[in-house]
């Protein structure tokens, strides 16, 4: 009964170029050992190699672009060191946040523009770029004084960094920072924060729930990206290097 469901579903599915395939039972294990080792390059990061990754993307990779386009081109994007989404697109990311978010009243503006455009910098996952610099935690490179605030620490690189340097001439300071330091080791950075970076982490605090516990390769979503096409494009009316 269930061979032949599954069948059934496959004719439907091939009507539209799509069909259904077995899990094999060394996928999760091949995904796993995969983000491993991304995650040990992520971790392997010097004040060199970061300083080198951001004179390398000081400049546009893709030109001026429209950002209602990037937030579409984040279904194209999947972290590949990412164990609790598996495989399932940033875009699905973003929506599985808005949801939640949207389930428990939480309506800030500035929580809704930073679940649309965090992850924005990700899509250099469409390029050549080596993912471990893309994606994974971040935490500081070497030793600071209490209180000296994040932005005069180095942090590792990765897409945070790349949406901050694009976003941060186009919205408030709370979104930008947000962007920055929303895949930051929040424990390892508590005690260089300063009055500043303390103000938004309280808002990092609720966020940070979101985009980690509602992750997941089954959860899909019932709204479509499109109700936000609106907000992005009166928000970023023109296109943005990028």
């Amino acid at each position: 009964m269930i061979e032949r469901t599954g069948q059934a579903i496959n004719r439907v599915l091939r009507r539209g170029g799509l069909e259904v395939h077995r899990l094999r039972r060394d996928q999760s294990f091949e995904f796993r050992s995969s983000a491993e080792a991304i995650d040990r390059r992520h971790c392997a990061q010097t004040a060199e190699i970061v300083e080198e990754l951001r004179t390398k993307y000081e400049s546009p990779v893709f030109g001026d672009v429209r950002v209602w386009d990037l937030v579409e081109r984040l279904g194209q994007c999947v972290d590949p060191a990412d164990c609790m989404l598996f495989g399932a697109s940033q875009q699905v990311h973003v929506l599985q946040i808005l949801e939640a978010m949207a389930h428990d009243g939480v309506d800030d503006p500035d929580l809704v523009m930073t679940a649309l455009l965090h992850d924005l910098g990700k899509v250099l996952l469409l390029t050549d770029e080596d993912p471990a610099n893309l994606v994974g935690v971040n935490v500081p490179i070497g030793e600071y004084d209490d209180g000296v605030g994040l932005d005069n620490c180095v942090l590792q690189w990765n897409h945070d960094e790349v949406g901050y340097e694009r976003f941060k001439d186009h919205v408030s300071d709370r979104v930008a920072w947000l962007i920055r330091y929303h895949s930051m080791d929040r424990a390892a950075c508590a005690r260089l924060m300063d009055d500043r970076d303390r103000a938004h982490a309280e808002h990092l605090r609720v966020f940070a729930r979101y985009d980690y516990e509602t992750k997941s390769p089954f959860g899909l979503p019932k709204l479509r990206i499109t109700a936000f096409r609106e907000l992005i494009e009166e928000t970023f009316p023109d296109p943005i290097p990028f």
